[in-house]
């Protein structure tokens, strides 16, 4: 693009055109591998990077910037995905960079948000990181907002802290009833199954039964033929763990069957961490089924690990 660009500055249709660009790279990527849009992505970052070079107008450049901080929050998660540690560090100053520049720090949140999956299962650093997220963010978007409370309660639950994960998921249910989620790019893949879930996710982990029983049921209904592929590895794998701790291990094989089939589809680390959660539990079952797809669940496991950016 620099070479197309040359001299080249922006005008409102340009800039316009990327920013509905760096929309579909996100609704994508609930659809596609990250191997398979990381390059384009890369070179629409490039492409804006040239023009922000380039542009002289303080209010196009300020959109150029937020779109690519908007951009590099994905840039940074596809390449943690496929393991490549330097450009996931890499990706992450220029979302830094491009949200200072465009004095917008919800990429910057986003991207702390993103960075509680990458601590190598440390979840103590996670519930920090979320925290330092929700903080720096404030209500600038209520959809980011109440994705972070609810990463936190995850990560909470994880970390057996009870009390904080369930003040963290009920303030997070509180703020995601008045949310956008279309209002960022990255909080578009935040739909009503997949909060559900998140609430499924810690309220089956803290052991609140007939809360994880609505939760899952709310989940269950907002699932169909149309569901994205990637938010099946994570949803499902949620609804296998849920099942089984409310004693329906056949629910929950099904459930887990269908979150694997997802995962390899989508080569996703983060479908990976959520089956390994279920498989632990599936460890203390005796019946056949579970037994079985323990079996063939760590055949198929890929053997390495995304990098922690700790």
């Amino acid at each position: 693009m620099r070479a197309l660009t040359g001299g080249y500055s922006a005008d409102a249709e340009v800039v316009r055109h990327l920013e509905d660009r760096t929309r579909g790279f996100h609704r994508l990527e609930e659809h596609w591998p990250a191997s398979k849009l990381y390059p384009a992505l890369l070179t629409h970052i490039g492409e804006i990077s040239a023009l922000l070079e380039t542009n002289r107008s303080d209010e196009l450049r300020r959109r150029l910037a937020v779109v690519a901080g908007e951009s590099a929050v994905l840039s940074a998660w596809f390449a943690w995905e496929l393991g490549d540690r330097r450009r996931a560090e890499e990706q992450v100053r220029l979302v830094g960079v491009a949200a200072k520049q465009a004095g917008d720090v919800a990429p910057a949140a986003c991207m702390t948000g993103y960075q509680t999956y990458m601590t190598g299962g440390n979840h103590a650093v996670g519930v920090a990181l979320a925290s330092s997220a929700i903080e720096r963010l404030g209500y600038a978007d209520l959809a980011t907002r109440a994705w972070l409370l609810a990463r936190k309660g995850e990560e909470s639950a994880l970390l057996g802290d009870k009390q904080g994960a369930l003040e963290a998921i009920r303030e997070a249910e509180d703020v995601y009833s008045a949310a956008n989620i279309n209002a960022r790019p990255w909080t578009c893949f935040l739909d009503q199954a997949r909060f559900a879930s998140l609430t499924l996710s810690v309220y089956s982990r803290v052991r609140e039964e007939d809360r994880a029983i609505d939760a899952s049921q709310r989940v269950a209904a907002k699932l169909g033929p149309d569901t994205e592929t990637k938010k099946l590895c994570v949803v499902q794998a949620d609804m296998a763990l849920a099942y089984y701790r409310l004693g329906d291990v056949a629910e929950a094989v099904r459930h887990a069957q269908t979150s694997l089939e997802a995962t390899t589809a989508m080569a996703a680390p983060l479908g990976w961490g959520r089956l390994d959660q279920v498989i632990n539990e599936f460890s203390g079952s005796r019946v056949p089924a579970a037994t079985q797809f323990r079996t063939e669940y760590l055949a198929s496991r890929p053997k390495t690990e995304p990098p922690s950016l700790l």
